[in-house]
């Protein structure tokens, strides 16, 4: 058993494999173009998309087009990303684009059936890879994604493979001991570069499938009966959702989730939720962050050489968006206000950037190896927030 190792070999086989799992051969070729596009976005600057921020943001949702499917975005994540693409298809079909998601769908089925695995990614050239590990939201939002479009024909086509996957799943992740996600190994999450187990984001993903097969009934679900109430119990401290169940730490991504994918009603604390994050300081200067501080100990190591903090107190675009929206529900003057900072973020850059650092700029790796991505498939989120909104108010404009 790992567990009996001493922590330094414990420590040296984790990074083995991650290591291993980053040269994946279906992964190795994405780096030398994303480097070429990394590269001459710092040449020449990021595309600019013309006219004011529901323009730019339409223009996002188009450079995310490939002819097949979308992609994460118009910059260098030009691959198709489940996990992007399932939290951003409901907003895609409601601004009329079902008819390219069923096709992306239809593309990324073809792909995963060939090697009988749903993954987190599907690289051009249709090879489909975990990054870097088995994504405990990958099937989850894989299936939310074909009810929210009512892809039942999709389904019943692929159900030979699709249903073998449900089963694997339950095997995957689930503790049947205690009905929640396995603590004893790691998952790739929202937060794929920090070592993740059985937080909150992953038994929300629990809640989740349980959903879609409960109300489908496409495949018998392998998750016991009740997760809502797992989740609240081991999850929920009143006030918001802590990311462990032995910690009252409030992160981002804990407090969004269960609410933005109905994992859990708003009447539940949605408005104390939100506060709570505006309390923890994850919402300034924009919302909104994973953390309030950098946690070095959760990073994955190879990754934190690179990119440090990535994932930790930068501020994510997706989860910014998501915030607004869901802010909307409960608070539509300040998630006014926060709307109009984006517009004007937007704006300015031409774009919709995926990482900001404090001073609103693009996050930067070291060695400048790396450079936060552009034209985020998420625009789509903003865009139907700018829409519902009609206008924009007035607010303090971004720094530039």
């Amino acid at each position: 058993m790992t567990d009996d190792l001493p922590p330094e070999r414990r420590e040296g086989g984790r990074t083995r494999r991650a290591i291993q799992a980053m040269l994946a051969p279906a992964i190795l070729p994405a780096y030398a173009t994303s480097a070429m596009r990394i590269l001459r976005r710092r040449l020449r600057g990021a595309r600019r998309h013309p006219g004011d921020a529901t323009s730019i943001c339409r223009g996002i949702v188009e450079a995310c087009w490939t002819g097949d499917y979308f992609a994460a975005s118009g910059g260098h994540f030009r691959q198709f990303w489940i996990r992007d693409f399932g939290f951003s298809a409901p907003s895609l079909i409601r601004l009329g684009h079902g008819a390219r998601v069923e096709a992306s769908l239809a593309w990324a089925l073809e792909a995963w059936a060939r090697h009988g695995r749903v993954t987190t990614t599907v690289f051009p050239g249709r090879r489909p890879a975990d990054v870097y590990t088995f994504g405990i939201d990958s099937l989850p939002f894989l299936l939310l994604s074909l009810e929210s479009g009512r892809h039942e024909a999709l389904v019943r086509r692929h159900a030979g493979w699709l249903g073998p996957q449900v089963v694997r799943y339950g095997l995957e992740a689930l503790d049947r001991r205690t009905g929640l996600v396995r603590d004893d190994r790691r998952f790739s999450t929202h937060r794929d570069t920090v070592r993740t187990a059985s937080n909150c984001y992953a038994n929300t993903m629990l809640v989740v499938l349980h959903g879609v097969l409960r109300r489908t009934g496409w495949f018998p679900s392998p998750i016991p009966a009740a997760t809502a109430d797992r989740l609240i119990d081991a999850f929920w401290r009143g006030d918001h959702f802590s990311d462990r169940p032995d910690r009252d730490e409030v992160t981002g991504d804990a407090n969004v989730f269960p609410f933005w994918l109905a994992a859990v009603p708003d009447a539940l604390g949605l408005a104390a939720a939100l506060t709570a994050l505006e309390r923890a300081g994850l919402t300034r200067p924009l919302p909104l962050r994973y953390a309030a501080r950098r946690d070095r100990a959760s990073e994955d190591r190879v990754q934190g050489l690179f990119v440090p903090d990535y994932q930790g107190s930068a501020i994510w675009t997706s989860l910014g968006t998501i915030y607004l929206a869901l802010l909307r529900r409960v608070d539509p003057p300040t998630a006014a206000a926060g709307l109009a900072g984006y517009a004007r973020l937007v704006e300015r850059d031409a774009t919709l950037r995926e990482v900001l650092t404090d001073d609103l700029q693009p996050y930067g790796g070291r060695f400048g190896l790396y450079l936060a991505d552009e034209a985020m498939l998420w625009a789509s989120i903003l865009l139907e927030e700018l829409l519902a909104a009609g206008r924009v108010s007035d607010a303090a404009p971004v720094s530039s």
